[in-house]
């Protein structure tokens, strides 16, 4: 034990502490008169209680403390992980389900006399807390597999079972979902591989967006098997306000018993709002199922679209990548036009963004005037072109003391106290990661009322100079991007990520904020989006300000939902902080639309809108079990592929495996010796033994 103890301070600081005790002990006990009728080993004797008390005490100023290895051995983890889809439930039978359930709870219990047993339900998500119901209406196997990974990596994981049928719907094909698992992966294979008879609706293509007089495209995957020589009929039918209307309709006949087609319907959007379309199939004789014979979709038409103009000092990289980038969302569409021609109508458009413009060789005097005069939201981009003079006195977001063409390489940094409009999680977490841009060289000054968003980053320097900042002055929107350089970011996107949706979400959210109308309206409630699926929870936020526009919730929020068949569902909301909150759970597939009310000061409040709900029912469209991409999973991972009879076997294959064993762990314990008791109760007892010795002997 000696040879673990350590000091806090150098060792020959112990000299000192034995010095300091002999000191002590001989000044108090060597020829000491005070002692009588006593032996002559008395004072010997009270000197060492002295010494080794003292130095005890000196001892322990040095704050020493014990170092010795700790122990520990984890236990192996059996992590069982069960399909709840509705995949599971059309295709066996309640006996089957009950034997399935009988076997798979003897699995866990003779396992959990030898291993800590971990079980877990999926579906569309994963549960922690296993259910008997199979409701789900997707399967996403491999975020199962992401969840191990992500929570149990650390530990010892002896084996994953995974009781499915292989049927994926969502997410990536597992087979491909490269875990760095060490314990082998097991399946029981449920379901059945037959292909039966059954006509179905695949899959439907569409834009999520259409503008009004426009024709859209859709797209409808229609597959049988097992039908050949059946004919049907597809049909496409609007409902609108409880209202059906055929738009589209072809007659097919099915020539194969593996049969496939596309079929392509060119429709007119010829009503605003989120616009539901019904495709169906007319059923044949002894197919598996007819509720996948139709499909519902939804379009949300718009009215009109927003223009924007990209008016640039010269030709620049950066002008391909904003046009694409703003486009990706069909609301917007883009114009570029470099400064050398002039722009005179700018009355046109709902926002005009500035790429190095004012320069030394355009001034755009007249176009900033026109701007500011007309309040036509403008985003400024500046660069190594930008005249910062003029830039300065354009606006008064921001101004820029610094040098022309002289710039630095900038990395965004995220406020994280801008409320101006929630950022997405993967962005947050890639944003900084992205290439350095160019932002100009200088002095960064930012008004009071600015937000920002971003900050500069130059090098490993944190710095609070804005990249992205968002003003008004004057009821004009201003936003500044002080970097040019944008295209280094698309690039680096794509060749991470291979897509460019972090960046689409990023410039959608800025065109919208930038662009964005002031809502003056005392009273508003809203939902987050305008379609939903069917197991999605609706959300709705309400706000109401007083006459000082400060949010205020002392008054009832009454909230009427009405679908499209007449029924009226009601609610109150609940008070959150200063506003409102209503979580009114998953509703049935169609289209909505609510109104919230509520009185305050005596003045009566409506807010309105509509949103719909999107069936999903993909656990219907194929019922064909996956058990060869289930064996190839297995084998990938150095597991078995078993089946529901089979269950048992492998309860005793993992118990007999040699593979399974505990795992010890050993690690370094630092204990400071001031924390054991015993080592004062020693002095203690060595200074009361002293003390009474003295009295009992001693003159005092």
């Amino acid at each position: 034990m000696l040879e673990n103890i350590q000091l806090s301070y150098p060792s020959y600081f112990l000299i000192f502490c034995a010095v300091a005790a002999i000191i002590y002990a001989v000044s108090l006990y060597w020829r000491s008169s005070a002692i009588k009728n006593a032996g002559k080993n008395l004072p010997f004797g009270l000197g060492l209680l002295r010494f080794l008390s003292i130095g005890l005490i000196a001892f322990m100023l040095l704050m020493p403390f014990l170092k010795h290895l700790v122990e520990t051995q984890q236990d192996p983890i059996i992590l069982m992980a069960e399909d709840r889809s509705q995949s599971i439930a059309a295709t066996m039978d309640e006996s089957a389900i009950n034997e399935l359930n009988s076997n798979i709870n003897s699995l866990e219990a003779s396992l959990s006399e030898k291993f800590t047993v971990k079980r877990f339900g999926f579906g569309e998500k994963i549960y922690t807390e296993l259910r008997d119901s199979f409701v789900d209406q997707s399967t996403n196997l491999s975020s199962q597999l992401e969840y191990f990974e992500n929570q149990y990596s650390d530990q010892n994981i002896g084996a994953i079972i995974l009781v499915t049928d292989g049927i994926f719907n969502e997410g990536i094909n597992p087979i491909y979902h490269n875990s760095k698992f060490k314990a082998p992966i097991h399946t029981v294979a449920l379901g059945d591989t037959t292909i039966r008879r059954d006509l179905f609706i695949k899959n439907i293509l569409n834009n999520r967006v259409a503008y009004l007089g426009d024709a859209f495209n859709l797209q409808v995957d229609v597959q049988a098997f097992n039908a050949a020589g059946s004919a049907s009929k597809i049909t496409v039918t609007k409902i609108s306000g409880g209202n059906r209307s055929e738009v589209s309709s072809q007659n097919f006949n099915i020539s194969s018993n593996n049969y496939f087609k596309t079929f392509d319907f060119n429709i007119d959007a010829a009503d605003v709002g989120n616009v539901q379309y019904r495709i169906s199939l007319n059923g044949i004789s002894d197919e598996l199922s007819r509720s996948n014979n139709s499909r519902d979709t939804y379009i949300e038409v718009l009215d009109a679209r927003q223009k924007i103009l990209l008016y640039a000092n010269a030709p620049h990289p950066d002008l391909a990548a904003y046009k694409t980038l703003i486009e990706n969302n069909k609301n917007y569409e883009v114009e570029i036009v470099i400064a050398k021609n002039p722009v005179t109508a700018l009355k046109q458009y709902d926002l005009v963004m500035l790429h190095n413009l004012p320069s030394p060789k355009h001034a755009i005097s007249a176009e900033l005037n026109t701007l500011k005069t007309q309040r036509i939201p403008t985003i400024f981009v500046t660069g190594n072109q930008t005249d910062l003079a003029r830039f300065n006195a354009a606006q008064e977001t921001m101004s820029i003391a610094g040098q022309v063409s002289s710039s630095n390489e900038v990395q965004a940094l995220l406020n994280s106290s801008f409320n101006g409009y929630k950022i997405d999680q993967r962005l947050k977490g890639q944003l900084e990661k992205f290439n350095p841009l160019a932002a100009p060289f200088g002095e960064y000054t930012v008004s009071e009322t600015a937000e920002v968003l971003l900050y500069q980053k130059i090098g490993k320097v944190d710095t609070k100079y804005p990249l992205l900042a968002y003003g008004e002055k004057g009821n004009w929107k201003t936003t500044i991007f002080t970097a040019e350089g944008i295209w280094k970011w698309k690039l680096f996107e794509h060749m991470k990520y291979k897509s460019y949706d972090l960046l689409h979400e990023f410039m959608n959210k800025m065109i919208q904020y930038s662009s964005k109308k002031d809502d003056k309206r005392k009273f508003r409630a809203f939902v987050s989006k305008n379609v939903f699926k069917e197991n999605e929870e609706i959300v709705f936020d309400a706000q109401l300000f007083n006459d000082n526009y400060e949010l205020i919730n002392e008054p009832e929020v009454a909230l009427q939902v009405k679908d499209g068949e007449g029924n009226n569902f009601d609610y109150i909301f609940s008070k959150t902080n200063n506003y409102y909150t209503l979580n009114a759970g998953a509703l049935n597939e169609g289209n909505y639309n609510f109104t919230a009310s509520c009185n305050s000061n005596g003045q009566q409040y409506k807010s309105s809108g509509n949103f719909s709900i999107q069936s999903i029912q993909k656990e219907q469209y194929d019922l064909t079990a996956r058990h060869s991409m289930l064996n190839s999973l297995s084998a990938k991972y150095g597991g078995e592929l078993y089946y529901p009879n089979e269950v048992s076997k492998l309860g005793n294959d993992i118990l007999s495996s040699t593979n399974i064993k505990p795992i010890l762990y050993q690690s370094n314990k630092t204990e400071s010796l001031l924390n054991m008791k015993w080592l004062f109760i020693a002095i203690a007892i060595m200074l009361i033994l002293e003390w009474f010795l003295r009295r009992f002997y001693g003159s005092y």
